[in-house]
């Protein structure tokens, strides 16, 4: 049964995606190929009329979503307001949710190191470091399904700027997220388990050419259905910054961090810790950044039990995460 609606679900979504393409205009041919080419591809928009359809491309998290007016009206733009009142609006407005956002996301670097350790494990275990610590486990660290469904129900608004043109990204958010899956990875090994995360989510990303910012603030709570893995609560902060304006050596003004605490919904004990400060180095004449996150990503033991019990595991691992920002 879950299997068939599992099945359901992803024939609507793509019904709705694929028909938005089909009848897409041709591109102005006096658009600077220089500039709009990687844009267009790594990131869309597309107005349908009763909803937006955007889509997002990452080596660790990409996405294709649909924005749905519940009362009809349009998503609503705003251009100089500070943050604390673009907060300010959403909260009053996410109360009673105006907007619905259904999306399909994927992890394509963590699908890649699950892929390695089945199929490539002599090249995957050329990376070991020690007794307990991987390279290719560094890279992909801190992403737990290999994809997920997400319906979100808030307020939405769109950031705009005189004479720049609107990414698809440049939308804040707040309300309700529901999240689905099927697989759960650990170590980079797929774990069969049906899994559903309901939180309180305030997300924004401000995407412009000399400066873009984002922050997250989630606070939920995660359901497995393999009694193997532990049932959890957590809370997570992240903030990025990056501005083509200031000495590329200048960390507060080019710098992220993600923090992220999950306890156990039967003990109360913190179960996981997530610690990420990333720095980038932004190139302006090509319009992109070198991003590099550390951390450090700690676990109890007591995470896992039964089949899924290692009591070699490590209780931590090193996060390392080259990307480039656009």
């Amino acid at each position: 049964m879950r299997q068939r609606f599992f099945l359901l679900f992803c024939v609507l979504l793509m019904a709705g995606i694929i028909p938005a393409y089909a009848d897409e205009p041709a591109k102005s041919q006096q658009t600077p190929t220089s500039e709009r080419t990687l844009k267009e591809y790594l990131f869309g928009s597309k107005e349908l009329g009763w909803a937006d359809l955007d889509w997002e491309t990452d080596l660790y998290y990409s996405n294709v979503s649909l924005n749905i007016p519940l009362d009809g009206s349009p998503i609503p733009t705003v251009a100089d307001q500070g943050e604390l009142e673009i907060y300010s609006r959403l909260w009053l407005h996410s109360l009673v949710p105006r907007f619905m956002l259904v999306e399909a996301s994927v992890m394509p670097l963590p699908l890649a190191g699950v892929a390695l350790k089945e199929y490539a494990k002599d090249f995957y275990n050329a990376a070991d470091i020690g007794k307990n610590q991987n390279v290719i486990q560094w890279l992909t660290a801190g992403f737990e399904e290999p994809y997920a469904f997400s319906v979100f129900l808030g307020d939405m608004v769109k950031f705009s700027k005189p004479g720049e043109e609107r990414l698809s990204s440049n939308k804040g958010y707040m309300g309700y997220l529901f999240s689905y899956s099927n697989q759960h990875i650990r170590n980079n090994v797929l774990i069969p388990d049906h899994s559903l995360e309901a939180e309180w989510k305030m997300k924004g990303e401000r995407n412009f050419k000399d400066e873009k910012l984002s922050w997250s603030f989630r606070l939920g709570a995660k359901m497995h259905e393999n009694p193997n893995i532990a049932n959890t609560f957590y809370v997570g902060f992240r903030r990025s910054n990056l501005d083509f304006r200031v000495n590329p050596f200048e960390f507060l003004r080019n710098s992220s961090f993600d923090v992220r605490w999950d306890i156990g919904a039967k003990q109360g004990d913190l179960l996981r810790q997530e610690y990420v400060l990333g720095k980038k180095f932004p190139i302006k004449s090509w319009g992109v950044a070198l991003k590099l996150d550390v951390g450090l990503i700690w676990e109890d033991p007591s995470r896992y039990s039964g089949a899924l019990r290692d009591i070699d595991a490590p209780n931590f691992t090193v996060v390392l995460r080259p990307n480039i920002q656009f």
